[in-house]
């Protein structure tokens, strides 16, 4: 019984003390520009912080996301973003690999919109009565990818 109890333990302990996934995690696999919305400055050689009203903008390389992200205040955070160029995305597989449900899809001038919801994200906001989590906004060959929803402008 002892032992029981104790690897039930550890299985818990793994499963709360788990990061959770964040954009920041696919900034590593795609040469880019990352963005996050906070409203704390941040100062690294690694990043750029501009204040934007009453928040900050927080730009580095894709290859740099998850480094600034671990540095900052979890809960000053109110968006990121990724942008990127890519001439073989492959928007299925990456639907795929996130699981993410599409909630609707919305083309506008050269620019074609998909709204979704990822059970890998935590934080969403409610659109039309759905829950969205990401935003993806493609133009040729650039995609934009926000979570919960893309942050300033494209």
């Amino acid at each position: 019984m002892t032992k029981i109890c104790s690897i039930l333990f550890i299985l818990l302990t793994i499963i709360f003390l788990s990061p959770t996934f964040t954009l920041a995690d696919i900034g590593k696999y795609i040469d880019g520009t990352f963005y996050i919305y906070t409203y704390e400055p941040f100062f690294s050689t690694d990043a750029t912080t501009i204040k934007n009203g009453m928040g900050y903008i927080i730009s580095t390389e894709s290859k740099n996301a998850k480094t600034v992200y671990s540095a900052l205040n979890k809960s000053s955070i109110t968006g990121m973003s990724l942008e990127f160029e890519d001439h073989d995305f492959d928007l299925e597989k990456f639907i795929d690999k996130l699981e993410i449900e599409i909630k609707s899809i919305e083309k506008l001038e050269n620019f074609t919109f998909f709204y979704g919801f990822s059970p890998l994200f935590d934080d969403f906001v409610n659109l039309d009565n759905e829950n969205i989590n990401i935003q993806m906004a493609i133009k040729s060959n650039t995609i934009h990818i926000g979570v919960p929803l893309i942050l300033g402008s494209i």
